[in-house]
């Protein structure tokens, strides 16, 4: 039905609208017909401000008084061109208001330092951070798998071998002036010799030591007697109020 209505009035175009007529316009930036010029400013392939629009005028009046039984639709199509590019070579015609772009202010004089007026918070600062990292806090939660099982040692308890040490601490002679540099006692080491004064049979702590001994030697002698436990190459037990060791 559409293709026939198309096909019935030859002023329609392939949109079912009418064209305008072929206005031939003649101009130094641009020659062809109305329909063109149309379609070419559209397409921004056409400056507007470089055709006058006088000769457009002056060919659209020629037509209409040399075709005085022009086709009203055709005639009305080229005014709605016209009118389409007047206005929109009036808008560009309208001067553009250009904002002044914003003065700069002189640059300011900066503030002389002053970070000598909190250098003592500063340096309080620095000490207290200092401080800090020397600190280590467990978390909120505590991580069970970090921590080692405590090894069984039947009725003996801490008490009891504290008890222990601390008569090994009362036989012990005062420490002697030792130099800064000398190495640390290495537990290991010292786990050797605890070892050798071990027997099969138990006995009390002070009876396997040989000799004088110092606080220190007493300390590392007791550390390295309690790895041994922990690692089952010793054994302790409770007799009476007595803390008794034996090799396992």
């Amino acid at each position: 039905m559409a293709n026939r209505a198309l096909a019935g009035n030859p002023n329609l175009n392939t949109l079912g609208v009418v064209a305008p007529p072929p206005i031939l316009v003649q101009t130094p930036a641009f020659e062809g017909t109305l329909a063109t010029l149309f379609r070419c400013v559209r397409e921004h392939k056409v400056d507007l401000l470089e055709v006058p629009m006088e000769p457009i005028c002056e060919a659209y009046l020629c037509y209409l008084m040399e075709s005085p039984a022009a086709n009203l639709d055709e005639a009305a199509a080229a005014l709605t061109v016209l009118a389409y590019l007047l206005e929109r070579k009036a808008w560009q015609l309208l001067p553009v208001v250009e904002e002044d772009e914003p003065e700069m202010d002189e640059a300011t004089a900066l503030p002389d330092p002053t970070t000598y007026e909190y250098a003592d918070v500063i340096q309080r600062l620095m000490e207290n951070h200092d401080e800090r990292t020397k600190l280590f806090f467990r978390t909120a939660t505590p991580q069970l798998d970090l921590y080692e099982i405590p090894y069984d040692v039947g009725d003996v308890t801490a008490g009891d071998l504290a008890k222990a040490f601390e008569r090994l601490l009362r036989r012990a002679n005062p420490e002697p002036v030792e130099l800064l540099a000398k190495p640390r006692k290495s537990i290991q080491e010292q786990m050797k010799f605890v070892l050798l004064a071990l027997k099969p049979s138990y006995q009390r702590i002070e009876e396997m030591f040989v000799g004088e001994y110092t606080r220190t030697d007493a300390v590392y002698w007791f550390l390295a007697l309690l790895e041994l436990i922990r690692l089952g190459s010793a054994q302790v037990k409770l007799e009476g109020e007595e803390v008794l060791f034996a090799k396992k």
